[in-house]
């Protein structure tokens, strides 16, 4: 389990280095050909060489649901369509002078990502996930404005802001669909159909510049060529590789790789230095992401199971019921886990709250797909998603009625 994760976490970090030498030394080179246009040609370029999984698990198709295909267009067209056009467009915006400022903007992505979850999960968080959400907003403030008392709304330094904005929020609603698409197919298929769909949705905006392919010159395509070996398909395919491996919260982490670096680099080998303003602005924003990237982190319980009252047989779902000690840290409400049996691995619910039935506070677990007797067992139980509040209910009805509700949130395809 922990080379997995070790693994995992390696390919993540891998990606977010590749992506960071794109910005600092490959996407510059691209500033004569129109944004839209380029991101088109790598992600053609990019389908070609992810091709072949098309083919090797052409079987898997099968098992991809119609909620999984429709993520998979949402990965496509935010994820690869919009987020990397507006990425470049804030690249040449910035006349590739203050490159580390539109990568540091992609921080915002966890945050867009949480959110997006809360809205279409309909998830609610702590309120210090808010409060956490407007300091990395001052953060981002300080970050993007080198002198912040002195600022013109209609400049390219504000628009290049505002399509970093909408590239974070692209990529980060991304990861959280493509998080989903994983669940049951290879991920070297899921990179393949996400540049396959965004090839078709390009085609019909990209299709004015095609009477220029003649003029694109040799050094662009040389570019466009390591693009697809190194930071395109080649760190897409390393990114899903390792996203299936590891729990979101972590990839997050991984991800910081991206932002150090390409501030790194840039000072490196462009010269281009943040101001004190704007390193003040950074670490509020690293501080902030990471507080609310923690509210919703992996918690592992380990514990024998007690004998309850069986009152899970009233409400229609039988539950594990744990020590109440053991949620000491974990924070109240209801958790998709997985269930870790002598090595038996099954998904569940996990809920930590109030018990309406006794009204006390309790511990308890809903194994999927497990009918026998777990009295007196070791398990391990560990979080994949807070999925809403603890909630106390009127009536063994109205509990049983949110039981089904939750389950078939959590579990249905």
């Amino acid at each position: 389990m922990k080379n997995k994760i070790f693994i995992g976490a390696g390919a993540v970090i891998v990606a977010a280095l590749l992506w960071s030498l794109d910005g600092i030394f490959l996407r510059p080179r691209l500033s004569s050909v129109a944004p839209t246009f380029v991101v088109f040609l790598e992600h053609s370029l990019g389908l070609i060489i992810l091709l072949p999984f098309l083919f090797i698990y052409k079987s898997e198709l099968k098992k991809i649901t119609k909620k999984q295909w429709s993520a998979i267009f949402w990965v496509a067209l935010f994820g690869g369509a919009l987020g990397t056009i507006f990425f470049t467009k804030a690249l040449f915006l910035t006349g590739f002078v203050d490159v580390s400022v539109v990568v540091l903007l992609q921080k915002f992505q966890p945050i867009f990502a949480i959110l997006l979850s809360a809205i279409i999960l309909r998830e609610r968080f702590p309120a210090k996930f808010y409060l956490y959400a407007l300091l990395a907003l001052v953060g981002g403030y300080f970050v993007t404005f080198k002198d912040p008392s002195s600022i013109n709304f209609g400049s390219a330094t504000v628009m290049m802001a505002v399509f970093s904005l909408l590239a974070a929020f692209s990529w980060g609603s991304s990861t959280t669909f493509g998080k989903y698409s994983l669940k049951n197919i290879n991920y070297g298929l899921l990179a393949a159909l996400r540049f396959g769909f965004t090839v078709i949705i390009l085609m019909i905006p990209a299709i004015k510049y095609f009477s220029t392919l003649p003029s694109v010159s040799i050094d662009v395509w040389r570019t466009l060529a390591i693009i697809v070996f190194t930071s395109g398909a080649v760190a897409m395919y390393l990114y899903y590789y390792g996203l299936k491996k590891i729990p979101a919260s972590l990839a997050t982490l991984c991800e910081l790789a991206w932002p150090f670096s390409a501030v790194i680099f840039d000072y490196v080998f462009n010269h281009n230095v943040l101001s004190t303003t704007q390193i003040a602005g950074a670490v509020l924003l690293f501080i902030a992401v990471t507080l609310a990237t923690r509210l919703n982190k992996t918690y592992t319980i380990n514990g024998k199971v007690l004998v309850g009252n069986n009152n899970g047989e009233k409400v229609g779902a039988r539950t594990a019921n744990l020590d109440i000690n053991l949620a000491k840290d974990l924070p109240k409400g209801l958790y998709s886990c997985k269930v870790d049996l002598n090595g038996e691995f099954y998904s569940g619910l996990m809920y930590h709250g109030i018990n309406s039935l006794t009204n006390r506070d309790c511990l308890e677990v809903h194994v999927l797909e497990f009918n026998g007797n777990l009295y007196g067992k070791d398990i391990e139980v560990v979080t994949e998603r807070y999925l809403r509040f603890p909630k106390k209910f009127k009536s063994v009805e109205k509990l049983s009625e949110q039981i089904k509700k939750d389950l078939s949130q959590s579990f249905s395809e």
